[in-house]
Order: structure tokens, then C-alpha cells, then sequence
């Protein structure tokens, strides 16, 4: 009896420490009222008479005042008795509690922030959604509060759940069973930190490397699955994984996507990114036609666990949820953090070279048609929850223009030795998660870690707000920037196309080019249908895109409009012309030079990891390839020489779109590339060193458009200065289309 009574007392003591040192927070989500839920909070112990109680403000991440507070109801503290403790609220977000020294509880009503009819907004992917038996969003800023100056306790969860329904979330319960669900978070930063979404679980768990991946799905209609997700950001991971020099920075990590297909349509929809997850509220539609934007949103929240999580200021390291204080350095957290997104997905070969630079050339142009490109953006990060806050999209675009810039110089500098990810992993040893940085300090270690021109790159370009000059930079891996460049598209007619009633699509002329008059637009037509197509406002863009793909010059193009006779009644009116192409201008624009140096071309292989642009659409010199024999001979021709560039232009026209080349390495293996690959990964070796191949004698095979060629060589090259001579075989795969031969693959074994 006395061991037993011991550890009665024992077990007593415990539960009185724990119930003292700890906030103790339960939840009934099985009880939803006009879409409010009750929060009832066992409290921490308290010593002083007087407390201020919080929710908060703002949250990282967010850059602009949530006000969390404005959602709660009815605060109600009251002693271990039952009896009420007065209160009064003091701002927004803050309530006053006296006699805080006897609090034992409190208690209040929050109100979702997705559909309330409150003047505040809330961005929703940081906020809440109570969809009784169906879905629960809980952003936990927006349900649950903290005491002045006692941020860094636990936080214990009890939820009562509907049964059947699954939490997905970074944190691991403690507690579960199939009504109840309790988390522990070691502080407000980690409860504010962790995002829960409650459903009837579509849950798929994947592993890369030593990282285990969460992703749950809420999709009402079932357009969109975990599975296919999770198929689709397994590459991204991977390409993630080795771009982060082999290893993911965390062991465990959850994407939980919210897709509203059963609701009215959000103000705003998008992602928020968390430590060990991230949070998204977008729009449902088929996963086949999201999952390119979902994807492309997923690997920048991703990122973020790099920066800011990884490596910060002490403005968000320590940070204030009831004042706003923001740092200096967006630039790095979401211009670096939304660059390496998209570097990461061409460097990993999931993106073309080409794709790249058209998602940086669109940011190019965002930047500067849109918003103040002469603004500082050091003043900007400090100010985009104020004065400059209808500047904070520039953070994606020339954010990560800034981060495009200083990677290509850090590169050039350092001979392709030293790049944004080689700095960033410095900075992410030298701070970590534990350790923040001084403001004022970061471009100062920058500079003295790198080189003085960075500081420089940062006084002007970051801290001034001067232009970037993009030609001086992209120009180190060879590509053009073209402030204006001309090209010839099809026309529609120059409308001005417009959303009326009923989802339909208006028709203004005020500047139609001539095929419009030669068609026979007319002012207020409404678009009906186009190449037999029916228009509407949500795909008469996606239409028009695919129509024009699949149309030559000619073609005859037919449009119906609705329009209004003189009688006063409408009518299907049919019109139709041949199309034609026009000339157009787009701004703001890079290409790749297809004739990039030697210093380029080593820069941009490092830059892409050695993804190479497609070939540009060559015409071939006829004599190259009439015959079978004029192709072979140009073939060996064009790669042969002393040291210096080859005419890659030539090389790449002999080739079809879809041919492939590849070698038998160390007469085990088959090794595939491209043309471009070969060109890309050979060109430096070129220039330094002489490589004469001839062909020895030939076999061939042909019939009709087909042919089959051995073709057995000899080349000598120079290596450390001395001649070295080797045989081998071509097999050579030839097409005849449109009267000329092209190469659709070579493969070879030496001797």
C-alpha cells in the first residue's frame, strides 16, 4: 500500500506540474456554430495580477497584418470556482485580464476568417475554415492565443474530431484514436508553425532519401488525389534533394492542399510556407491541368525551409506576433527562395533550359510594366506590410531577378566555382537554425565571405533600387536580353475581349487590326464559338492558344458571334477569312545565344548542369544533306579541326527534333544525350585542343527513306600535349523527309 500510495503522489505531482507550466487547449470539432468553434484554454500558472493575452497580429511569412484577434468572441476567463475574472480588450488582438494571479481558464467563440463578414482580410492560405463534417483548416494563429511574455512553454491540443476524420499535419499526435486527436508544441513559434487540416483522409506518404514526405489532399470533387501529387513532386524532391548538395534539409515534411470546388470562390488563394510544411489554398480542377502550377507553388514553398527558416534575421528568428517589425532582406527570403525554385527545376531536367528563361523573362517584365523598379527593395521588405505594401508582388519577380543576377556574377567571378547555392549553404553553416543574423550586417559578411564587387551588386541594386542591367549579367552565360524584340503571330483581329453577363465574352474594336475588318468584328459582338469551339470567360484564352497552335497560314479561320440586329433581337452571325500572321513586339526578353564562348558556355553548363538549350530551327546547306554521302562526310567534317569553336549551327542542322546520340562506355554501358548535350559538353574541349575524325569505309543499308549506316573511323586528338590516335564504329540511323536526310541517331564503340 505505501509504494502504491507513493506513486499516487508521484503521479499527482507530475499532472500539478505539467497543468502549471503548460497551456492545455481543447477543441470540439464535432460542435460547429454559424461557422464558429468554441476554444477552451486549462491556463499556465500565473504570478502577476495583471496579464495581456494574445492572438496574433502578424505571422512570418505573411507580410501584412492578419489580426487574428477580430475573430474571437465572447472571451470569458474565470477562476478555478467558476468564478469571472474581468477582462477588457485593448486593441484588436490584446485582452486585459485582471486578478490573473487566480486564472484558471478561459474560454471563447472564433469565427472562421474564410467567409466571415468581418473588414479585415486575412490571406487564406493563413487562415481558418469550419466546414462542419467536411473539412477543418486550422491555421493555428487564427485559434489559439498566448500570455504576455510566456511564448516559450508548451502547448498541448486535445481535438474532438468527427469520426473517421485524419489530421494531416508535421506534427505527430501523441494521442489518437478515431474521435480524438492530441499534439504537444514545445512554444508559440512551433504552434504557429505547424498547420492542421482535418477530412476524411487522401493521404499518400512518400520517402526520399531520409525524408518522409506527407501529402493529404481536400479535393470536394475528387478532381484531384494524394497519389498523383505525390507521383509529381517525387521528381521535384529528388531534383530538390541533389540540388541541395544530396540530402533534404529535414527528416519528416507535409504539403497539405486545400482545393475548393464546393465553395464560393476565394478572394485570394496561394500557399504558406512552415518549417516542416506547407499549406495550400487554391482552386480545384482536374490534377492533369493544375499540377504544373501546383508543382511549380510547391517547390517555392518548399525552398523556404532554407530561407527564411534556415537562415534569418533576429526580426524573424525572434519573432514579434503583436508588433510589426520586419526585416530588411526579402530579397533573400523570397526572391531567393522563388529563384531556386525555378533554377532547381531546370537544373534537375525538369524544366526545359528554354521554359527557364521564359518564366525569368516574365518577371523581367512583371517587374518593370507593373511596379516601381527604382524602389529600394531593403526599404521595400521593411515596408510591405505598410506604405509600400501594393509593391510586395515585386518580391517574386525582381526578388528573384536580383538572386538570377547575383548568381550568374558570383559565377563569373568565381570561374564557375562559386554560385548563389554554394553561398547560400555558407550562410546556412554560419547561422543555422538556432542563430540569426544583424540587418545591418548581412551584405558586409556577404562581401567579405565573396567577393568586394558583391558588395557593390547589393549597394546598388538592393539597398539603391537601381535598374539591374541584365545584358551585363545574363551575357556571362550567354544569353541575350532584348528590351524589345519583334515576331510574327497569328491575329485574331487586335480585340479587346471582355467578360459580360452570363460568362460571356464581349467583343470591343477600339483596336482591331485589319484581319478584325477583314473578318467583320463589330462593336458589343459577343464571342461565341471559334473553329466550331464554344467560348466562355474562363477558356476563350486557352481556345484562342490552342487554335492558333494548330493553325498555318491560310487556314481558313471561322468565328460565330452573337450580335444584335436592328430589330432588337440577336442572331448567330458567322464570319471567316484565311488567317495571317502579323508583326508583334514583346518586351523585356532573353535568349540564348546559340554561339555562346568558351567562359559562357562553361558558366551556363554549371548554371543549368549542363541542360542544354534545343537547337534553334537551322536550314541545312544543301550539299550536307542531299545524299547519304554528302551527310556522313559533313558529319565528320563539322566536329574535325584544330583547336577552336566548331560551326554548331551546321552540326545541329543535320540532325532531325527527335534524334538522340549516344556511347559505349567502357564496353559495358549505353550512355544516351541529345545533340545539344554533346555539343554542350564537347564545345570546351574543342577549343583547347585539336580532334581530327575520318571515316575509314562504310556499310549501308538503305530503302526508300530509310538508311542504315557502320561507318568505321579514326580520329587523333591531343591529350597532355601529346597525339593520340583511336578507332572505332558509328552506327549510323538516317530519315529521308521532305527531300532531305537527317541523322535520327548516332551510336558508337571504339576499339
Amino acid at each position: 500500500m505505501k509504494s502504491i500510495f507513493i506513486s499516487f503522489i508521484f503521479i499527482l505531482s507530475i499532472f500539478k506540474i505539467h497543468a502549471q507550466s503548460s497551456y492545455n487547449y481543447s477543441v470540439d470539432l464535432t460542435k460547429v456554430n454559424n461557422d464558429e468553434l468554441v476554444v477552451n484554454l486549462i491556463c499556465p500558472s500565473i504570478s502577476t495580477k495583471q496579464i495581456n493575452f494574445y492572438l496574433p497580429r502578424i505571422v512570418p511569412g505573411t507580410y501584412m497584418n492578419s489580426n487574428y484577434g477580430k475573430y474571437v468572441y465572447g472571451l470569458m476567463a474565470t477562476d478555478k470556482n467558476g468564478k469571472v475574472l474581468p477582462t477588457k480588450k485593448t486593441d484588436d488582438n490584446t485582452w486585459q485580464i485582471y486578478n490573473a494571479n487566480k486564472l484558471y481558464k478561459i474560454s471563447y467563440s472564433v469565427e472562421d476568417t474564410w467567409f466571415s463578414k468581418i473588414d479585415n482580410k486575412v490571406y487564406s492560405m493563413c487562415g481558418t475554415n469550419f466546414e462542419a463534417g467536411k473539412n477543418f483548416v486550422l491555421n493555428t494563429p487564427g485559434i489559439f492565443g498566448y500570455f504576455e511574455g510566456m511564448k516559450n512553454i508548451p502547448f498541448h491540443l486535445s481535438f474532438t474530431k468527427p469520426a473517421g476524420f485524419y489530421g494531416a499535419s508535421a506534427l505527430t499526435p501523441t494521442l489518437t484514436s478515431n474521435t480524438k486527436d492530441e499534439f504537444l508544441c514545445n512554444n508559440a513559434d512551433h504552434l504557429y508553425d505547424s498547420p492542421i487540416m482535418y477530412s476524411l483522409p487522401d493521404t499518400t506518404t512518400i520517402k526520399v532519401g531520409n525524408t518522409e514526405v506527407l501529402v493529404a489532399v481536400y479535393s470536394p470533387n475528387k478532381l484531384a488525389h494524394s497519389k498523383f501529387l505525390a507521383d509529381s513532386l517525387k521528381r521535384f524532391l529528388y531534383g530538390a534533394k541533389d540540388y541541395l548538395a544530396g540530402k533534404l534539409p529535414v527528416n519528416k515534411y507535409a504539403f497539405l492542399f486545400y482545393l475548393n470546388g464546393e465553395q464560393p470562390k476565394l478572394e485570394t488563394s496561394g500557399a504558406w510556407e512552415h518549417s516542416y510544411s506547407s499549406f495550400y489554398s487554391l482552386e480545384e480542377q482536374p490534377e492533369n491541368e493544375g499540377i504544373s502550377f501546383w508543382v511549380d507553388i510547391a517547390a517555392h514553398e518548399f525552398f523556404h525551409i532554407v530561407t527564411p527558416l534556415t537562415i534569418s534575421s533576429k526580426e524573424v528568428k525572434e519573432f514579434n506576433y503583436n508588433k510589426t517589425v520586419l526585416s530588411k532582406h526579402l530579397w533573400l527570403y523570397e526572391g531567393s527562395t522563388e529563384y531556386y525554385s525555378q533554377n532547381m527545376q531546370a537544373w534537375a531536367g525538369i524544366k526545359t533550359p528554354e521554359q527557364f528563361l521564359e518564366n525569368l523573362s516574365e518577371k523581367i517584365r512583371f517587374s518593370k510594366l507593373y511596379m516601381n523598379d527604382s524602389l529600394s527593395f531593403t526599404e521595400l521588405s521593411t515596408q510591405s506590410a505598410g506604405k509600400h505594401k501594393d509593391q510586395y508582388g515585386n518580391v517574386y519577380m525582381k526578388g528573384a531577378m536580383i538572386n538570377a543576377s547575383l548568381d550568374l556574377y558570383l559565377l563569373k567571378l568565381s570561374n564557375g566555382q562559386y554560385g548563389l547555392r554554394n553561398l547560400k549553404h555558407d550562410l546556412g553553416i554560419r547561422y543555422g537554425k538556432d542563430a540569426y543574423f544583424e540587418d545591418d550586417s548581412l551584405f558586409h559578411y556577404i562581401s567579405d565571405i565573396t567577393y568586394p564587387e558583391i558588395g557593390e551588386f547589393f549597394k546598388k541594386y538592393v539597398s539603391s533600387g537601381q535598374s539591374i542591367p541584365y545584358e551585363q549579367f545574363f551575357s556571362y552565360a550567354g544569353v541575350k536580353y532584348l528590351p524589345v524584340e519583334k515576331y510574327m503571330d497569328f491575329t485574331l483581329g487586335g480585340l479587346d475581349l471582355k467578360p459580360t453577363e452570363n460568362n460571356q465574352v464581349g467583343i470591343g474594336i477600339k483596336n482591331m487590326n485589319d484581319f478584325g475588318k477583314t473578318m467583320g468584328f463589330g462593336e458589343g459582338d459577343i464571342l461565341y464559338s471559334v473553329n466550331s469551339m464554344l467560348v466562355n470567360t474562363e477558356n476563350v484564352f486557352k481556345i484562342i492558344d490552342k487554335m492558333f497552335n494548330g493553325l498555318k497560314v491560310g487556314d481558313i479561320l471561322n468565328v460565330q458571334v452573337i450580335r444584335k440586329g436592328t430589330s432588337g433581337m440577336y442572331d448567330t452571325v458567322k464570319l471567316s477569312s484565311p488567317s495571317m500572321k502579323i508583326e508583334k513586339q514583346r518586351n523585356y526578353v532573353l535568349r540564348f545565344d546559340p554561339n555562346p564562348d568558351a567562359s559562357q558556355l562553361k558558366i551556363r553548363n554549371v548554371w543549368l548542369n549542363n541542360h542544354s538549350p534545343a537547337p534553334n530551327v537551322l536550314i541545312a546547306d544543301t550539299a550536307d544533306v542531299s545524299s547519304i554521302d554528302g551527310i556522313i562526310k559533313a558529319t565528320y567534317d563539322v566536329i574535325s579541326g584544330e583547336a577552336g569553336p566548331r560551326n554548331w549551327n551546321r552540326f545541329n542542322s543535320l540532325f532531325h527534333k527527335d534524334a538522340f546520340m549516344g556511347a559505349i562506355v567502357d564496353h559495358k554501358v549505353f550512355r544516351k544525350f541529345s545533340p545539344a548535350q554533346y555539343a554542350a559538353a564537347n564545345a570546351p574541349y574543342f577549343l583547347k585542343n585539336a580532334f581530327i575524325e575520318k571515316e575509314l569505309k562504310r556499310t549501308v543499308n538503305e530503302y526508300r527513306n530509310i538508311a542504315q549506316v557502320f561507318s568505321f573511323y579514326e580520329y587523333t586528338t591531343t591529350e597532355n600535349g601529346k597525339m593520340v590516335s583511336q578507332r572505332g564504329t558509328n552506327s549510323i540511323e538516317l530519315i529521308k523527309e521532305n527531300g532531305r536526310w537527317y541523322i535520327m541517331s548516332i551510336s558508337w564503340d571504339e576499339e
